[in-house]
Order: structure tokens, then sequence, then C-alpha cells
């Protein structure tokens, strides 16, 4: 009796051992061009990234999702900076223009508000250099501020949110478009932007996260202002969406809030080489959007825009959004940590590259080396993000934040 269970142990261990030296298929974890590191932020927290036509990079350090960022008229802290090497930073246009007297929150409001401040920079969520190689400053206007922990980020004021265009031959600002309030409102994120100067118009995405969600338009040559997409479904979060990043959900908390679902909207847009469509699409979901521009220059009539989006399909969870001078849109895409691409020749998305160094890409920009530079700035660990467990409000970023750059495929570079 003792023997034949001696006998069947020994035969289930062999068998075991034979198994342990099989090969299982795994997730490879990496795919596509290999990347190179452009910069380790060992400082301050970016989101975007920008690069002219020289090879100047510039980034933005926004004061609206990170508390850390935000100036209180002691800290020094920036809210541009010019990459001047590897890892170091300088204030652009200027150490001064960065740093609003007193800090950027007005005290003598009841309940504390962002300054309306145009003539310094506030709380920059988008650095973007355009096709004639001008650098443009994106100001939300808002900033993070823990005096009343039930609403962080604070309410913009009038002046504050506000599009800079900045001379980098002179490193001068030469124009501030202002928005009225009944266009960027007070509870407005003014979040990306693209330009199309022949025609002389920009558009924004507008992310709020108290989901005054849409797309806003500036004439560029008269200054007026206008927005569309309000209240369409597909500008808003899509109710109950869960990301999961490096094996972690990502639930929304807005200070002493209970934790929920991502509400933020409307977040990364890119334009067609010609144009002629405007892509966006929101963080709380994982569709594609477009809508042609000839439907948002057209001041009013809503309903018109609105009944041209086109859902173009899953993407992935994404931030900002870019397009080469093929056509082909670029998303990150967080959960699977790296960069999807769509082709609107075939309607397919693939993945243009994975590493496991890509958790959350923030922004995009193509420069004319033919590179697609990008930050991978770790903001689904944010104190603002619960992982569904353990303690609330925790900071879980490590430094660095890092910029990489890779190879666009097919001979693509940038829209000029």
């Amino acid at each position: 009796m003792k023997l034949s269970v001696l006998l069947a142990a020994t035969s289930i261990l062999t068998v075991s051992s034979a198994q342990t030296i099989r090969t299982i298929r795994s997730d490879p974890l990496t795919s596509g061009p290999s990347l190179e590191i452009v910069h380790y932020y060992d400082g301050q927290w970016p989101t975007g990234i920008a690069i002219s036509k020289s090879g100047r990079k510039f980034s933005c350090f926004p004061a609206g999702l990170d508390v850390l960022n935000a100036n209180d008229g002691l800290n020094g802290v920036f809210q541009v900076a010019e990459l001047t090497s590897d890892s170091t930073e300088t204030a652009y246009p200027n150490a001064s223009y960065n740093n609003p007297p007193s800090g950027a929150v007005n005290r003598l409001k009841v309940p504390p508000v962002t300054k309306g401040d145009t003539n310094h920079l506030l709380g920059v969520q988008s650095v973007v250099v355009d096709e004639d190689d001008t650098l443009w400053i994106l100001d939300t206007g808002r900033v993070i501020d823990f005096e009343d922990p039930t609403h962080p980020m604070l309410d913009s004021s009038a002046g504050g949110p506000k599009l800079v265009r900045v001379n980098m031959t002179t490193d001068t600002v030469e124009r501030v478009y202002t928005f009225p309030t009944d266009v960027v409102f007070p509870v407005s994120y003014l979040n990306d932007v693209r330009f199309d100067r022949a025609r002389g118009f920009a558009y924004f995405s507008d992310s709020s996260l108290e989901k005054r969600n849409g797309i806003v338009v500036l004439n560029l040559n008269s200054g007026d202002s206008w927005r569309h997409l309000d209240d369409a479904a597909q500008v808003h979060a899509i109710n109950g969406t869960l990301p999961f990043v490096y094996g972690q959900p990502m639930y929304q908390e807005a200070g002493l809030v209970k934790p929920g679902f991502i509400t933020f909207g409307t977040d990364g847009i890119a334009l067609s080489p010609d144009k002629n469509t405007l892509y966006f699409s929101v963080i709380g979901g994982r569709f594609l959007y477009s809508v042609p521009t000839d439907a948002l220059r057209t001041k009013g009539n809503d309903a018109n825009a609105q009944a041209q989006i086109k859902n173009l399909g899953e993407k992935g969870i994404s931030d900002g959004l870019e397009v080469d001078s093929n056509g082909i849109v670029y998303a990150g895409n967080a959960e699977q940590g790296g960069i999807t691409m769509y082709n609107p020749a075939t309607g397919f998305a693939t993945i243009f590259v994975r590493d496991p160094r890509i958790s959350w890409v923030d922004t995009m920009s193509i420069g004319t080396d033919g590179y697609l530079y990008f930050t991978v700035n770790q903001l689904n660990d944010l104190m603002a993000i619960y992982p569904g467990e353990g303690v609330p409000l925790l900071d879980r970023r490590q430094k660095p934040y890092v910029a990489f750059r890779a190879n666009v495929p097919n001979g693509g570079t940038k829209i000029t």
C-alpha cells in the first residue's frame, strides 16, 4: 500500500517537472520602433511638449492638475519652460511672465478663485508649435488650491483663460487672446488647441471636470470666439468608463468628495492635413470622433455641427492626439502601454508602439525631423486618481517623468 502511494507521488512529480520546462506564450510588451529618451523631468510635473523647426523643445506644467505647479508668488515655479538640456528647464519666455504677483489665486473672493490676470501665466495645459513655426501657449486660467477641499480646482476669472502667441525669434509675446465668460465658462478647462493658419482659426477642447464640455473656436484675425458641440453626447465622458493602467483602475477624486468615474470630457484634438476634419476624443471613453471643420467655423447653428459628428470606433484610453503628414491619427493607449495609430483610409486602428516604460502618454508633437515626441507623465498616479483601494488622495508618481521620441512610419512628418 505504501509502495503504491510512493510510486503515484513519484509519477506526479515527474509529470509536474516535465511541464515546468514548457514554453507558455506571454505578452511581449514591446512592439514598433525603438524609443529614444529626449528629456528627464526631475522637478515639476509636465503635460505638453512642442518642437520647433530648429529643434527647440518646450513643455508646460499645469497648475490646474498639480498643486505643486501652482505659483504662490514666492515659490518661483513656472508654467512654461524651454528644455535646455536632457534634464534641465528654463522658464519661458521669461521668469517674470511665469510669476503672477502674489501668486495665481485671488483670496479676496470667497470662495477663492484663480486671478483674472491677462499679463501672466496661471495654469498652462498646452504648448503648440504651428505650421508657421509660431509657439502658442494655452492658459486654462485655473489652478488647484485646497482652501476649499470639496472644490480644489478653482474657477477661473475673466481674462485668466487665454491663448498667447510667442515669437520664438525674439522670445517675446506678440498677442494675447482672451475669451468672454459665455464662451469659456469659469468651470471650463481649455485642454488642447490646434491651428489652421491659412484660414485663420484655432480649435480648442474644453475638458471641464464639471461637464461643460465642447469645442471652442477662435477667429485669429478678429479675436471673436464661440462654442460648438455643447451637450453633444460625444464630448462628455461615458459614465462608468474605468481605465486600467499598469493593472490599476483609475477612479477620479475631487478633494473630499467620494471617488467616482472619470468625468474629463473632450480632451485630445487634432486636424487632418487639409484642415477639413477635426478629430477629438474624451478621457472617460475609448472612441475616436470626427467633425468637419466647416461646420465649426460657422458661428451658431450648433445642431448642424452635432449632426455631422462621426464615431470612428475605439482606439483605447487616450489623452492627447496628433496627426502626421500622411493623415495618420496617433492616440495614446494607456491600457496597452503604448500608442495607437488610426488610418482614415482603412478605418482601422493598430498599435504604433508599445513599451513597458509607457504608462500615460499625455501630449504628442510631430517634428519636421519625422519623429513623434511625447510625454509620459504618470497622470494615472496623480493624487486626483484613486486605484480603488488603499489610502485616498495619495500621490503615487515616481520621478523622473520622461519625454520620448519615435520615428513616424512611411515618411510621415509634421503637417506644414
